[in-house]
């Protein structure tokens, strides 16, 4: 048998890290996000430049990094300023990302923007937006690494990133998400312990996990998981709701009796007997059933959610020509008050009272295992 070395070693050339072609299409396969690093000058110029190597770096102190290109030309005048603002695209915004890649002016003309709270460019439809000082800038062989302090940052906009994978752009169906914000510190910590039992859950009963909470008279949908059957679910998370009955039933149920007062007034749909007869139902039951037919995503999202995702239906016998929509339990504190609500969706079509109590079976013991697991620190 006779080796052809010089194939041999031209096969390892193309295949070494040294090669720049090679080293893009292995990196390629991994996906980032797209984001718009802006600053501005001392004139009052607005200037900006698109990257794919923003990433978070620490929380405390909050530190963020991006890694610019030595060949950059946008890149030295931001650095000249000692700030900038980090925009992260939403999938909508492509065209955004095409204008400020280009090499002509006038970069801003097609975008809507304000400056931040020092000045730097805030685009008015990212998906979110951080203030940040340069805080420190190292040799990365042909591009530097830039490491900024966080002094501000927001959630702009509800819709999902935008997206850069082998060359190309686009957005990304989620079957796992959860929101962000100031004031759910403590719910979103419990959703994070207890994601794993959401999506075992998901997987064992094949539908989809919603869960929600209720912070001050809001209800919050803060997380999903599952295999996506639901397909509006990841586009109400981070949806924030009055808090009316009868929406929220499954957590005012366990709710004390001034809150539960505060929310059949703010109600203009259910008397006080038609309510409290209700949430006794939910109670005795340890869940509620939402049954029927109407379609999730027509008119207002406030709407939507309590005509379709807690209509008050509590058709517990009537499983038989009833489409169930989801059913909800309360993952509960251990002074007895409801910290989330878990609910199913995407069940099975036809579903019986007995199936329907397997269900619920398996939603009541997650609920306690996120209970048992997630609350004990709290």
């Amino acid at each position: 048998m006779t080796v052809n070395t010089n194939n041999a070693t031209t096969a390892v050339a193309a295949s070494s890290p040294t090669n720049p072609q090679w080293f893009r299409q292995v990196l390629g396969r991994y996906p980032t996000g797209v984001a718009l690093i802006s600053s501005m000058e001392e004139d009052g110029t607005p200037i900006g430049m698109v990257v794919g190597t923003f990433t978070s770096v620490s929380l405390d102190p909050p530190l963020v990094a991006f890694l610019p290109a030595r060949t950059s030309t946008s890149w030295p005048r931001i650095q000249a300023t000692g700030r900038f603002a980090v925009n992260i695209l939403g999938a909508s915004q492509e065209n955004v990302c095409r204008a400020f890649s280009s090499k002509t002016g006038g970069k801003y003309d097609s975008v809507n923007w304000h400056p931040s709270e020092s000045g730097t460019p805030f685009l008015e439809k990212a998906v979110a937006r951080l203030d940040c000082t340069i805080q420190n800038v190292m040799d990365a062989g042909d591009h530097e690494i830039v490491l900024g302090r966080v002094n501000t940052m927001d959630v702009a906009s509800l819709d999902l990133p935008l997206l850069f994978l082998q060359g190309g752009y686009g957005g990304f169906t989620p079957h796992s998400m959860a929101v962000a914000g100031p004031d759910l510190a403590r719910e979103l910590t419990v959703v994070d312990k207890a994601r794993p039992f959401m999506e075992d859950l998901a997987a064992k009963l094949g539908c989809d996990c919603l869960i929600g909470g209720r912070v001050r008279d809001e209800f919050v949908l803060l997380a999903s998981a599952g295999p996506g059957k639901t397909d509006w679910i990841s586009s109400i998370v981070g949806q924030r709701v009055p808090a009316a009955a009868p929406f929220g039933r499954t957590a005012m149920a366990w709710a004390n009796e001034a809150d539960i007062q505060r929310w059949i007034d703010a109600s203009g749909t259910m008397s006080r007997s038609e309510a409290h007869s209700m949430l006794d139902g939910i109670r005795t039951r340890g869940y509620s059933v939402t049954v029927g037919d109407g379609e999730f995503g027509s008119g207002t999202p406030e709407a939507d959610a309590r005509g379709f995702i807690d209509p008050g239906a509590e058709a517990i016998g009537s499983f038989l020509d009833q489409k169930v929509k989801s059913i909800a339990a309360p993952v509960l504190a251990p002074d007895g008050t409801a910290v989330l609500v878990l609910s199913l969706y995407g069940l099975p079509s036809e579903l019986d009272a007995e199936a329907v109590q397997r269900c619920a079976d398996e939603l009541l013991a997650a609920t306690q295992q996120i209970a048992s697991t997630a609350l004990q620190a709290h």
